[in-house]
């Protein structure tokens, strides 16, 4: 929470030991499932349940938190009664966290996590009873929170105590810890006393806490109860619910499409899209399909394979019955993979708000296996997407400069968020720049990971940054020694 003023800092230290505490008990009663809010009516659904909820704000991947109560279309609407008492809070205190329509996170080190340590704060200083984010479109996020009165509250426990501390003073920086101890005991009517080694505070049930503090800041947390030391109970998860086409395409085929994504991305859209600018041709003007050729009006006939065509309405990939080489050897990796229900000539694929991410990932590892110039998505009389390969030789291989690179593994990780699997989300965006890197001739240097991808070429370097839950958060490119 370096990125954050001191104003807001010192408001939520005396709220985030019981906060984290609450926090912990509000996942333990959630079920599985996607998150989701009507902000028309002020619900939201985990799964099959049911919750009062206020939309807090949302994070965008240029790493800006926006607050609810800023956003034009939601004025006057009852979900957002939330974000205007933290307002409220912020004008009180001088919090400019709280005050500004948007924050900006970008000088954090980990812009992703400070928007989820500002959820969880949010929560805390409006005394909720739980706090919810999840995605609404490749990294951005959506939070909620929630004082449903159907929720469990907290009281002082004993097995959860120790950790609530711990993580809330080790989140702040500076010598706060004293004010998260004080904060969770009047929170619970309880009273911190000073002892030689720290704080120490009694639980009900004849249970003594001793927090151990140095400097200010937190050592130790250690409980004991009649019955001698207790031990921390195991954190419960938030709800992570994959979205149904995170889970379609089986692991190692996955892995092995993604790997290779953000070459399939290049070689698929950056030349090509180089080489129609130069001719004059409209960006995002499809071609017309013409047995074989697409055609770019009078500027240029692109000699072209069909890969297949993906219709929305049943919600089916439709392999072309054309043998070119692409094709032929992504469905032979399919049945390698034991999937062949990916091979079949028809494929149904599942209900999911990004179905065609499905479509549109096995068109790019076509083009990308079979070193196609291009690929290009024309409109069908059905109403759905023919994808094609353009073959022409006249467009040339991918040669992209530093800063279309960056882009392009940017926009790999914003298509790729939503179709990986939350468990495998670092290894997965690690392997796709690593791989594209080395595409372009850039050495890896491991000395930054887990959180940052480092690759060089000659006097130039690219760094990837990623957030603690493996989402790639920025990249930056320069000459080596001025990044900092």
């Amino acid at each position: 929470m370096d990125a954050f003023s001191d104003a807001l800092l010192d408001l939520c230290a005396p709220h985030l030991g019981w906060a984290i505490e609450q926090f912990d008990v509000f996942c333990s009663v959630l079920p599985e499932g996607a998150v989701r809010i009507d902000a028309g009516t002020g619900v939201a659904r985990v799964g099959d349940l049911e919750l009062r909820a206020d939309l807090l704000g949302t994070y965008a991947e240029d790493a800006t938190f926006q607050w609810a109560w800023a956003k034009q279309d939601m004025t006057g609407s009852p979900a957002i009664a939330a974000s205007l008492r933290l307002r409220e809070i912020g004008e009180l205190n001088s919090v400019p966290e709280l005050t500004r329509a948007m924050v900006d996170l970008g000088h954090s080190p980990d812009p992703r996590l400070s928007a989820q340590h500002l959820g969880l704060v949010a929560a805390g200083l409006l005394g909720a009873r739980g706090e919810l984010h999840y995605s609404h479109g490749g990294r951005s996020l959506t939070f909620l929170a929630t004082d449903d009165s159907d929720l469990p509250v907290t009281g002082p426990d004993p097995a959860r105590v120790a950790r609530a501390l711990r993580t809330g003073a080790d989140m702040l920086p500076g010598a706060r810890a004293a004010e998260v101890v004080n904060g969770y005991a009047a929170h619970h009517g309880l009273a911190a006393r000073p002892v030689a080694a720290g704080l120490e505070l009694d639980l009900p049930g004849d249970h003594r806490v001793l927090a151990r503090i140095e400097d200010g800041r937190m050592t130790d947390v250690a409980v004991r109860g009649p019955d001698g030391p207790v031990d921390p109970a195991p954190p419960s998860p938030p709800p992570i619910a994959d979205d149904p086409a995170a889970t379609f395409i089986p692991a190692g085929l996955f892995a092995e499409l993604a790997r290779h994504h953000a070459s399939a991305l290049d070689r698929g859209s950056a030349a090509l899209g180089d080489h129609l600018a130069e001719l004059g041709w409209e960006p995002g003007v499809p071609p017309v399909w013409d047995d074989g050729v697409a055609r770019y009006g009078d500027l240029f006939a692109a000699r072209a394979r069909e890969i297949g065509v993906y219709l929305p309405g049943p919600g089916t990939w439709q392999w072309s019955e054309d043998d070119w080489d692409g094709v032929a050897r992504l469905r032979s990796a399919a049945r390698e993979h034991g999937a062949d229900r990916l091979a079949a000539d028809r494929v149904a694929l599942p209900d999911s708000e990004v179905q065609i991410y499905i479509a549109i990932l096995l068109a790019r590892s076509a083009v990308h296996l079979g070193r196609a110039r291009g690929l290009a998505r024309i409109p069908t009389a059905e109403g759905g997407q023919r994808y094609v390969a353009i073959t022409d030789t006249r467009v040339p291989e991918p040669a992209s400069p530093l800063d279309v690179i960056r882009e392009v593994v940017l926009s790999s990780a914003h298509f790729l968020q939503e179709l990986t699997p939350h468990r495998v989300r670092y290894a997965t965006m690690r392997a796709m720049v690593l791989q594209y890197l080395d595409a372009y001739g850039f050495t890896p240097y491991h000395w930054g990971e887990p959180r940052l991808l480092v690759g060089v070429r000659g006097l130039h370097e690219l760094r990837v940054a990623l957030s603690h839950d493996g989402t790639v958060n920025h990249a930056t490119h320069g000459l080596q020694g001025t990044l900092a």
